[in-house]
């Protein structure tokens, strides 16, 4: 199942996107958000989750490229989506 794409804002600096946040919110029930730090001395970027549940995560994940970090995003808020729907749908059914 495909949800839309993230809206992602960057914050570019010297060429490199320095910070990237992306927002999202579903009739104000549901709120999650991703922030990618760039961290220049080893050269990575560092994912940050918010939200509840299973989004929610005390240690960031650190990756290599900014786009590898930005599909761990949409993996990881495609997961969150397809939950709500499954429990969408199991409540429309009964």
């Amino acid at each position: 199942m495909q949800f839309k794409k993230l809206a992602w804002k960057d914050i570019v600096s010297d060429g490199t996107v320095v910070c990237s946040n992306c927002k999202i919110n579903l009739c104000g029930i549901i709120s999650m958000e991703f922030k990618i730090n760039h961290e220049p001395k080893e050269n990575k970027y560092i994912l940050y989750s918010f939200g509840k549940g299973s989004l929610r995560k005390l240690q960031p994940d650190t990756y290599d490229s900014l786009e590898e970090a930005k599909n761990v995003a949409y993996r990881k808020y495609n997961d969150e989506m397809s939950r709500i729907k499954k429990a969408v749908d199991y409540l429309v059914a009964t």
